[in-house]
């Protein structure tokens, strides 16, 4: 019985302080390194300023390869971006979330010149 009330407290808490998708992901990020090719590098002169914000009301709003970019997103199991084609100035083909925590996202795209690379973002101070 005792080990039963142990189990059921640890979940309850892990439940209690962890935090969504959405709360997670839901700020201002900075590019930090780039994936390409499989190795990972520093951002480019073109990419050093680059940065993604989402906020709680599902959009978000950035900077990608200089270039301005925005959506939508949704945040359950998965976060999902759609990117909107009439406002970005990007072309991107398609997106993937690959992880959020609160230290770091990965974003896999493939961007009009069929080349995927994944970036790597923190958080913005």
């Amino acid at each position: 019985m005792k080990n039963t009330i142990i189990i059921a407290f640890l979940l309850i808490s892990t439940v209690a302080f962890s935090q969504t998708k959405k709360e997670l992901i839901t700020k201002k990020w900075s590019l930090n390194k780039v994936i390409d090719f499989g190795q990972e590098y520093d951002p480019m002169d073109s990419q050093k300023g680059d940065w993604i914000e989402f906020t709680a009301d599902g959009k978000f709003t950035g900077i990608m390869e200089g270039l301005h970019v925005e959506g939508t997103f949704t945040a359950g199991k998965t976060v999902v971006l759609k990117v909107d084609k009439t406002k970005s100035k990007l072309q991107i083909n398609w997106t993937k979330v690959k992880s959020v925590t609160k230290d770091k996202f990965l974003l896999e795209y493939q961007n009009g010149d069929l080349i995927t690379s994944t970036l790597i973002f923190i958080p913005a101070q």
